[in-house]
């Protein structure tokens, strides 16, 4: 624990001085009033602080390991700092020295965990925005830069989902079918060619960036089709509308994708699916599907 000690003194005095300084930025703030407010509102952009430490995890929770986040407790006599759960987990004593954790909170680190930014791990596939440390989860949690994979079999690129669907239209866009939305209910449809034993097929929507892919299934009643977009799983969903045909009847199925960051091995994991049974493919094995994909929201 000495290394930790040393390093939490550091802390705290770091912490002293960012409040020192903050104490006299607002009274020279309070002394300049009166002046214009484009002049205040630089003196407050200017007061913005902030701490970037080379090694974040410092500011863990020694007993779960998870980013600290206010309150800070600390124990009475030795100022070993543990989460505000942990503390209640422990029973209040601390397990590095067995003194009693009461309602005494390290103001010092609390002040360290607000301001210390650290970068996005999605930073290498274009995420740009600083993090406090805090809420490092939360943020990479619903990062529009999370990691997507190119639905191009055997093709290895990953990034963000707008990175891959550029990659993928200059990379493989002969590979897919092309469309443009329509967001009228029942709108234009366009036709897919999917054969018997066909894995999955690619679409790719012209404009909006967006990549969608749609598995196909052999079972022994037909086949299982489905729709999924490309894209990390908390993003919006789409309306999507199968229709197939022969000769003596047609289907209509109407659902709403499934978000996927990769072309799933196994697209068996859909929710809902629209059976084509095996009178509906041609003597070639292939069956014509017109597609309906709109916004949902």
């Amino acid at each position: 624990m000495s290394s930790f000690t040393g390093l939490y003194e550091d802390l705290v005095r770091l912490a002293s001085r960012l409040s020192d300084e903050e104490d006299f930025r607002a009274n020279a703030g309070n002394q300049e009033e009166g002046q214009s407010s484009n002049s205040t509102s630089t003196s407050r952009e200017g007061s913005n602080s902030m701490i970037i430490l080379t090694d974040a995890g410092l500011l863990d929770c020694p007993i779960c390991s998870e980013p600290l986040k206010v309150p800070v407790y600390q124990c009475d006599q030795n100022g070993h700092i543990v989460c505000s759960l942990c503390c209640t987990k422990i029973n209040k004593k601390c397990p590095f020295c067995t003194c009693p954790f009461g309602s005494n909170r390290c103001r010092a680190i609390e002040k360290i965990v607000e301001l210390n930014i650290t970068p996005c791990q999605n930073i290498k596939y274009g995420c740009s925005v600083p993090v406090a440390y805090n809420k490092k989860y939360e943020h990479e949690k619903v990062c529009v830069c999370s990691p997507c994979s190119c639905p191009y079999a055997g093709c290895n690129f990953v990034s963000s989902s707008m990175e891959v669907y550029h990659h993928f239209s200059n990379d493989h866009l002969d590979s897919a079918t092309s469309f443009q939305y329509d967001n009228n209910d029942d709108g234009l449809s366009f036709p897919i060619t999917l054969n018997m034993d066909d894995y999955s097929l690619v679409v790719r929507e012209k404009d909006s960036g967006t990549l969608f892919i749609l598995y196909n299934r052999y079972e022994a009643l037909g086949n299982v089709v489905s729709l999924s977009c490309l894209q990390p799983s908390f993003m919006d969903d789409f309306i999507y509308v199968l229709i197939v045909s022969n000769k003596d009847s047609s289907l209509k199925f109407r659902s709403v994708t499934e978000s996927t960051p990769s072309l799933q091995m196994d697209g068996s994991s859909a929710k809902s699916f629209l059976l084509v049974p095996r009178e509906f493919f041609d003597s070639r094995g292939q069956v014509k599907i017109d597609v309906f994909i709109r916004c949902k929201w």
